[in-house]
């Protein structure tokens, strides 16, 4: 029996109504009781004296669904009061997938999203072909918070169409069959689907499959996910004009069908502060005309550390920095010393205004094993900034520590601007992936602190609100983020004065000897998870009540 009483506390329910000192009684993994001074009847206690109590955070922009293989704790998610993500999202998943796709999805999936193929290969069980004997197999024998998913648009035309899927778009009995694909899936349980639009990429083959999709096989299974209540997650290509075509293709197809779409790439920029809100605004128009549509927002800052082993860090210098981030060890060391290469490199950073690391802005460029910027460099040596860049590496066993300063969401007040507009909803995490270019998790805790507590951009109610009942409505978790008689008992007791958002550390922890960052725990009091404690004060208590929810879907 999952019972449990939280005493003593400040309760604010995730509904945006005013906080009221409260205690919660759990029975049986579901919140039976709220109210002042409920009398103790033998269960676990937590103190939560000088506390807030409040529903278990939701994350639904995650990619943690090859790391449940590997860490089924989902470390340090919980420590920042998360208890429920949704993954699958930017149409990567790992089912349905056929045997002899295995190797090309794995090869998409650890490229577009930063992960060691080496950490993959040893901890993916492939089990499975079916999404239902995925679910399964995802849960295994209980995990550290509980997981939704979406199924991915990519593998589902792979999975009904085959290797034409890379180059073409699908013929009508094709629709018919990523459709009924589609449709098993959520049977199964998934909550949605998701895809992309523009910029993912095979490092050889090109555009993913979603992107070559046409407007018939996307109305089809937009029309699929109605039928079901379902959810889309979509990526916009990047820039404002693609972006907004994207936005508005989108909206076209399911405001008819009434289906809930979210969609990322909007972040504060310096130089060009009315882009995002203008962004914003133009969600908040579409809205107003109908469509469910909802523009995700993140409050943390950019940084981004080059990740040597095969990143995107580079990816739009193709056949300079992105082909040698890509190449083996030998062809790295081929390529630094090679003339020609050299050339195209420098030849791709003057004509690309912009790529993830502001190689233009080469004050922005930190090297770690040194006190510099690549702009102090180049002022002590001289030359272009490429060829600096290139010795360097050259110098530092080809794989030194270089982060890109400031990438995007640095000014504070403008990142504050987004998380009030009410057209945003706060999620964009991508907390699992880009293991080894920053550490997404814990934006939970930045929110509360420097938004709430420390500059007060947003109430206590309202930040809560955002990261718990608005983010169930979304996914259609419609038992949590919530506290109140009959909801999930998924917790998170805290005192703002206590919680604290630490710099991420690198560590080598993963599997098959990969390495990750990480960001030390939040200072939180607790973390329930279907009425069992997950984590006290920072510490893990090996408790795994959390467990793959399945969507039930109306017929």
């Amino acid at each position: 029996m999952n019972d449990l009483l939280v005493r003593g506390g400040t309760v604010v329910d995730g509904t945006g109504a005013p906080s009221r000192p409260a205690d919660v009684r759990v029975r049986d993994g579901r919140i039976a009781e709220v109210g002042e001074q409920l009398r103790p009847d033998g269960e676990p206690e937590v103190d939560a004296s000088g506390a807030l109590v409040t529903p278990g955070f939701i994350d639904s922009h995650t990619h943690f669904d090859p790391t449940l293989f590997w860490d089924p704790m989902c470390d340090p998610m919980p420590l920042h009061g998360v208890t429920t993500v949704l993954v699958g999202n930017c149409s990567q998943s790992l089912a349905p997938v056929r045997p002899d796709q295995r190797d090309v999805v794995s090869e998409v999936f650890c490229y577009l999203e930063d992960l060691p193929r080496p950490t993959w290969d040893a901890s993916i069980p492939w089990t499975w072909e079916r999404y239902d004997d995925y679910l399964t197999a995802l849960g295994g024998d209980g995990l550290g918070l509980n997981v939704a998913t979406l199924v991915g648009h990519t593998v589902l035309r792979l999975f009904a169409v085959g290797d034409d899927a890379w180059t073409r778009p699908s013929t009508p009995s094709e629709v018919d069959a990523i459709e009924a694909a589609l449709d098993e899936c959520l049977r199964a349980g998934a909550f949605g689907m998701s895809t992309s639009l523009g910029f993912d990429e095979h490092p050889r083959r090109g555009k993913v499959p979603s992107r070559i999709a046409a407007d018939d096989e996307l109305d089809a299974l937009i029309a699929a996910l109605s039928r079901r209540d379902g959810l889309l997650q979509f990526i916009p290509a990047p820039g404002n004009r693609s972006l907004r075509r994207d936005v508005e293709r989108i909206a076209a197809l399911t405001t008819p069908h009434h289906v809930r779409s979210t969609w990322i790439n909007v972040f504060h920029d310096t130089a060009n502060p009315d882009l995002a809100r203008g962004l914003l605004d133009f969600a908040a128009a579409l809205q107003d005309g109908g469509a469910r549509t909802y523009p995700q927002v993140s409050p943390r800052p950019l940084d981004i550390q080059v990740n040597w082993s095969g990143g995107m860090s580079f990816a739009l210098l193709p056949e300079g920095w992105h082909r040698f981030v890509q190449a083996g060890r030998d062809e790295k060391a081929r390529l630094i010393a090679d003339p020609a290469w050299r050339a195209t490199a420098r030849a791709e950073w003057d004509t690309v205004g912009w790529a993830m690391i502001p190689h233009r802005q080469p004050e922005r460029v930190r090297l770690i094993d040194s006190d510099h910027t690549l702009a102090d460099l180049v002022a002590l040596r001289g030359g272009h900034p490429s060829d600096v860049l290139a010795d360097w590496v050259a110098e530092h066993d080809l794989a030194p520590g270089v982060v890109g300063m400031g990438v995007a969401n640095t000014d504070a007040d403008g990142v504050a601007e987004l998380l009030r507009h009410p057209a945003a909803v706060i999620s964009n995490s991508d907390a699992g992936a880009h293991v080894q270019m920053f550490c997404a998790a814990g934006d939970t805790t930045l929110l509360l602190t420097r938004h709430v507590r420390d500059r007060a951009d947003l109430t206590i109610e309202a930040a809560v609100q955002a990261l718990t009942q608005r983010q169930a409505r979304l996914v259609g978790l419609d038992d949590r983020g919530v506290v109140a008689p009959g909801a999930a008992a998924d917790l998170a007791v805290f005192s703002l004065d206590e919680v604290h958002w630490d710099v991420d550390v690198m560590i080598a922890d993963l599997p098959a000897g990969g390495s990750r960052l990480r960001r030390p725990g939040g200072g939180y009091r607790a973390t329930v998870v279907g009425g069992v404690v997950t984590q006290e004060h920072d510490v893990m208590t090996g408790a795994a009540p959390g467990r793959v929810l399945r969507k039930e879907h109306r017929d």
